[in-house]
């Protein structure tokens, strides 16, 4: 079978290891780098010099974080010429990271999840800290892999942190002001169609983000089946069946559902369960490809 991944994060370890498993399955694999994304139109006709020579039965859409809006129209187009998509609901979103929508998504749909405040004005900031308390947890709705998640411990780090968004031009709308959980257990729980796989994330020294990406320790830990049937339905209110869920536990077993992570690597997943997540995420998409 001719499959081809369609990405604009050509470069994640990921896409290495789609490739590998698909060659040892007999596929033949290749990958479309999107960064540099351009079209002409000529007479009429469209060109997008990354497709031109495209053979493919199946496509995966997996990492678009440029062009969104049209290269989803691109990718559409493909469909009509009778390429087979698995995209995860992709198109249908129309964004890769959109933590605003994602988190009112889950609290609509009754996921529990951390008391959750956005403005679109840093103004409202200190009366949103009182309501919260300190530490608080400020992080970008558009980044992933814990890029510009800051802990704010302070009225003063709070002023600090708010002048220099400013000054960097960033505006409030760009940032979510969450509650703070002490957590005893920090979780990543993938889904991948049936399967699901869990490990634990154990935070560097001195820092309290456990992202893998970020130097943290990663592993294996035994789900029960109260935290998977809440992954499970966390996924199912953003409309995916493939995505990351990160779980905080804390002493006294209250679950919440921090976020869902709709390119959710795997590579630290596979080290800490020893399952190779690549081949399920690939029979996977093959099967679910329409």
């Amino acid at each position: 079978m001719k499959i081809a991944l369609i990405t604009t994060l050509p470069t994640l370890s990921e896409n290495d290891r789609l490739k590998k498993e698909a060659q040892n399955l007999g596929h033949d694999f290749s990958i479309v780098d999107m960064q540099e994304f351009g079209f002409e139109i000529n007479e009429g006709n469209l060109r997008v010099t990354q497709l031109e020579n495209l053979d493919a039965e199946i496509v995966i859409v997996r990492g678009i974080f440029l062009a969104i809006k049209t290269i989803s129209v691109i990718i559409n187009s493909l469909k009509v010429k009778g390429i087979k998509i698995f995209d995860n609901n992709f198109l249908e979103h129309r964004y890769s990271i959109d933590k605003v929508t994602d988190i009112v998504k889950l609290a609509s749909s009754g996921i529990s999840v951390p008391d959750t405040y956005y403005s679109r004005d840093f103004k409202t900031y200190p009366a949103i800290a009182q309501k919260l308390g300190y530490p608080f947890v400020m992080k970008s709705s558009r980044m992933g892999k814990g890029a510009d998640v800051l802990l704010v411990e302070s009225v003063n780090k709070l002023k600090e942190i708010v002048s220099d968004k400013q000054n960097e031009g960033k505006s409030a709308k760009s940032y979510l002001l969450q509650q703070y959980i002490p957590y005893q257990y920090d979780l990543r729980v993938l889904v991948v169609g049936d399967e699901v796989f869990t490990m634990r994330r154990i935070p560097a020294e001195g820092e309290f983000r456990a992202n893998f990406s970020l130097g943290g320790k990663v592993e294996l830990y035994d789900l029960d089946e109260e935290s998977k049937k809440l992954a499970l339905d966390a996924l199912a209110a953003v409309d995916m069946s493939v995505g990351g869920v990160d779980i905080l536990i804390t002493k006294d077993k209250k679950k919440y559902v921090l976020e869902v992570n709709h390119t959710a690597g795997f590579v630290g997943m596979e080290k800490a369960t020893g399952k190779n997540i690549a081949k399920v995420y690939l029979n996977h998409a093959i099967s679910s490809a329409k």
